[in-house]
């Protein structure tokens, strides 16, 4: 089904490189490296990468909107950033949603749901413990969905969006919920993907045409493709100990991208561990076999 040849599309080390998202408009692929304070951008008709935006805020995720503007949720809270219409940023972040924040509690992963509401979860360091997740729509106040995770990861809708996935990654563990598009609410949690020792921890997760989840293992080495009943169906190994996350895009949607995270503060420089084995930290990319779905807008 697979090409499984993985290509280097951003050599450049993330501390963190996470939350990949596809801009169908801007045909480029924007990830945030969290410690670092950056959001890339790849642009694969240029085979380059740009520093898209370098704050002072430590970005878990973000989206697009409707109006061609970006959520950041951050370590300081939730801020729309607005972009001119060539998407390049015009001025500070100004903030969305006053959301109260612990000390060492930042957003780590976010979702669009089709109605255009962003799902943000939270996490605590170093204990990963009391993590919220949030639903934040316009003209509402943040609606608590979830509480007492660990840490929130990938999160995503099944195609005929009736479910509702959620990756709590501590417990190695991804949940289905049944989902209400209507009113956002979610309900009946299923576990639909259990991990195993010597598996890695599901981290990131995006969904293809055919509604398998493709899930990066954070330790583990490889993404796994799992069908609709929870299984594992295909398993592609990739050169980094720590890939974060995936996303597909491209023309018709049917590259995987994957980006990864460094071993530790040394490799950041490098990419290398002191034993020459290959740590990671750049951004990956392969030709899965199937098209991906289109990630949906905020409605900010």
């Amino acid at each position: 089904m697979c090409n499984q040849s993985v290509e280097i599309v951003h050599r450049g080390i993330c501390h963190l490189g996470e939350g990949p998202i596809w801009n169908a408009r801007l045909q480029k692929l924007f990830w945030t490296d969290i410690y670092n304070r950056k959001i890339w951008a790849y642009d694969p008709e240029k085979s380059e990468s740009t520093v898209f935006w370098n704050g002072k805020y430590q970005v878990g995720g973000f989206a697009f909107t409707r109006t061609g503007n970006m959520v950041l949720c951050t370590d300081r809270g939730v801020f729309l950033l607005n972009l001119s219409p060539e998407g390049i940023p015009e001025q500070e972040p100004e903030i969305l949603f006053e959301i109260p924040l612990q000390k060492n509690e930042m957003f780590n992963d976010i979702t669009v749901d089709p109605q255009g509401r962003i799902f943000a979860g939270t996490l605590l360091r170093p204990d990963f413990q009391h993590g919220t997740l949030y639903r934040l729509e316009k003209g509402k106040k943040p609606e608590v969905v979830l509480k007492e995770l660990y840490c929130t990861n990938g999160m995503t809708f099944s195609l005929d969006k009736k479910y509702f996935f959620h990756t709590d990654s501590n417990v190695h563990r991804i949940t289905r919920y049944r989902y209400d598009c209507k009113t956002g609410e979610i309900s009946d949690p299923q576990v639909y993907f259990q991990g195993a020792d010597g598996m890695g921890s599901p981290d990131g997760i995006t969904l293809d045409s055919q509604d398998h989840i493709w899930a990066a293992f954070w330790g583990g080495g490889c993404v796994r493709r799992i069908d609709p009943a929870g299984n594992v169906v295909s398993e592609l190994a990739v050169p980094a100990r720590l890939p974060s996350s995936v996303m597909f895009g491209g023309k018709g949607l049917e590259e995987l991208y994957i980006t990864s995270a460094a071993e530790n503060a040394e490799n950041v420089v490098t990419g290398y561990r002191s034993d020459g084995a290959f740590a990671g930290g750049p951004v990956y990319r392969l030709l899965p076999g199937v098209a991906g779905r289109e990630e949906w807008l905020a409605d900010f």
